[in-house]
């Protein structure tokens, strides 16, 4: 066996390999997705959403300002704990000004993050709903930090 032909079989395997690693790895993020209990990240993401707090007690709050990250934590917070949370509320997130909040609510609505829909029971009232393919976003994104945290502690 020559050289090459070594070279060859071993590209094939590598090539194997990153074929059934791509595989692993796409099965464990669809049953994480897919996973419903959400317990332990809904603790992670109020933990993540108390540390931001405290940072923008701590240290100037125009030095992090991101209100549509803020607005997107609030919506999908309500989400994982099957809450609605009304348009007032996600548009004071974040301790913005009220009409900061609306114009970047009406933002992520333009690009589909979220959408806006009436109260049954009181129709003056409006909620904010974030789409399934952006709470599959944000859980993957936070299952990843939480897998990561926890490779630290581990570490």
């Amino acid at each position: 066996m020559g050289i090459n032909q070594i070279i060859d079989e071993l590209s094939a395997l590598k090539s194997n390999i990153a074929e059934i690693s791509e595989k692993v790895e796409n099965q464990l993020r669809a049953d994480i997705l897919d996973n419903d209990d959400n317990k332990l990240l809904t603790v992670f993401v109020s933990r993540y959403m108390e540390n931001r707090n405290l940072r923008s007690k701590m240290i100037s709050q125009d030095l992090f300002s991101d209100p549509c990250w803020d607005i997107l934590m609030d919506v999908f917070s309500a989400r994982l704990n099957d809450k609605n949370i009304s348009v007032s509320a996600v548009a004071t997130a974040g301790n913005m000004p009220h009409t900061t909040g609306l114009r970047y609510i009406d933002t992520l609505e333009k690009i589909g993050y979220i959408y806006r829909e009436r109260d049954d029971w009181d129709g003056r009232r409006i909620f904010v709903k974030m789409s399934d393919d952006t709470f599959r976003m944000m859980k993957e994104y936070f299952l990843r930090v939480l897998q990561k945290s926890q490779e630290y502690r581990y570490s």
